[in-house]
């Protein structure tokens, strides 16, 4: 039986001042660790939260921005975080994944874990003036958290994809518009 998804909320709500970032690329110069889920694509949705529908549109989406502008985008949904924070999850995923090209460090992960009530979006050093702290915390807070308080996972993930995608694909506008 799920949890209601209030309680997803709350305890997601505090999390969102440590949207940090540069943290996945912290450790980039260092070989990579291994992942502790495998990348099979632009989505990982192992929390199965998306329909194949809106997973497809999503990539085609993530796919679009690349082609265009340069940044890599990976969406993931897990059903654990295996004990860790998710702080070192994404951490460990971004490393071991190596999202992004390595010269500009333009990688965004964008992690949702409903098991333990986590969300964090991590993103490359090269972005940090485009994606700030703040951005993601507005992300969260304004995009991802209304429609999950709601019980409505998949809206939540596709309107936070959509204000990274819009954030990194008008980045002279500097800041994530509200």
């Amino acid at each position: 039986m799920r949890r209601p998804f209030i309680a997803i909320a709350l305890a997601i709500a505090p999390i969102t001042a440590a949207c940090q970032p540069g943290a996945a690329a912290a450790q980039q110069e260092k070989a990579r660790p291994a992942s502790p889920i495998p990348l099979t694509g632009r989505i990982v949705d192992n929390a199965d939260l998306l329909t194949p529908a809106a997973e497809q549109a999503l990539v085609d989406k993530l796919d679009r921005l690349e082609q265009r502008r340069g940044p890599q985008v990976v969406i993931v949904t897990v059903t654990s975080l295996q004990g860790r924070s998710i702080e070192d999850f994404g951490l460990a995923l971004g490393n071991g994944w190596g999202i992004g090209d390595a010269r500009r460090n333009d990688g965004v992960l964008l992690i949702i874990a409903p098991i333990e009530h986590k969300v964090r979006i991590e993103v490359g050093r090269g972005l940090e003036r485009v994606l700030t702290n703040q951005d993601c915390a507005q992300i969260i807070e304004q995009d991802i958290l209304p429609p999950f308080r709601k019980g409505k996972m998949q809206a939540g993930i596709e309107a936070g994809a959509s204000r990274i995608l819009s954030a990194l694909d008008h980045p002279s506008q500097g800041q994530v518009k509200s």
